[in-house]
């Protein structure tokens, strides 16, 4: 996963319902994998949704890989996952859903519970607003007039991009000043790690 490319991942990732796909091939086993029509049913998505997300999840992001079985594509989890930050990210986001299995269990055709990192993706799906956060994060606190002087932002631009990061709640922002909130969960810090690097 090449550097440029991960707010690609990031906006990928931002979506609910291919987070959902993405969690159910998670949990099936890597030998097996699961075909298209049952990964749809147990997400509740139609065939086709399902497909175009995996065919992301597997081109863009690089965490699914398929293989042929008769007339089925079974998905599953890469298992030959090579670069160091598609690993890092790809071990975080199974960390998580292990750890938070029966929150995403759908109960009553309710749907699972929105993970805490999804609120930090939109932040990092937009590559200036990536360099923006890599500088606000490197300075810990600065004034807007420094990062618009570092950043080649317009006044405009800075504020929507700004605002962006605070409502995800990576940055407070009160009149001039701009401080960095480092996030409490790990899949949050990991995947901001590998935006900035």
């Amino acid at each position: 996963m090449k550097t440029r490319e991960i707010w690609k991942v990031c906006k990928k990732l931002s979506n609910e319902e291919r987070l959902d796909v993405l969690r159910k091939v998670m949990s099936s086993p890597k030998e097996g994998g699961l075909p298209v029509g049952q990964i749809a049913d147990a997400v509740r998505l139609g065939q086709p949704a399902t497909s175009t997300y995996l065919a992301e999840l597997q081109d863009v992001c690089g965490l699914v890989t398929s293989r042929r079985a008769g007339r089925y594509c079974l998905y599953y989890p890469a298992p030959d996952i090579s670069d160091a930050k598609a690993v890092a990210l790809f071990n975080a986001l199974t960390r998580f859903f292990l750890a938070e299995r029966t929150n995403w269990v759908p109960i009553n055709g309710s749907r699972p519970q929105t993970p805490r990192f999804l609120s930090v993706l939109p932040a990092l799906a937009n590559a200036t607003r990536a360099r923006l956060l890599g500088f606000i994060r490197a300075e810990r606190q600065t004034d807007r007039a420094k990062i618009v002087k570092a950043t080649g932002l317009t006044e405009l631009n800075m504020r929507r991009h700004l605002a962006c990061i605070a409502a995800c709640g990576l940055a407070t922002v009160s009149g001039d000043d701009v401080a960095w909130c480092e996030p409490s969960d790990e899949t949050s810090r990991i995947l901001i790690d590998l935006a900035l690097s």
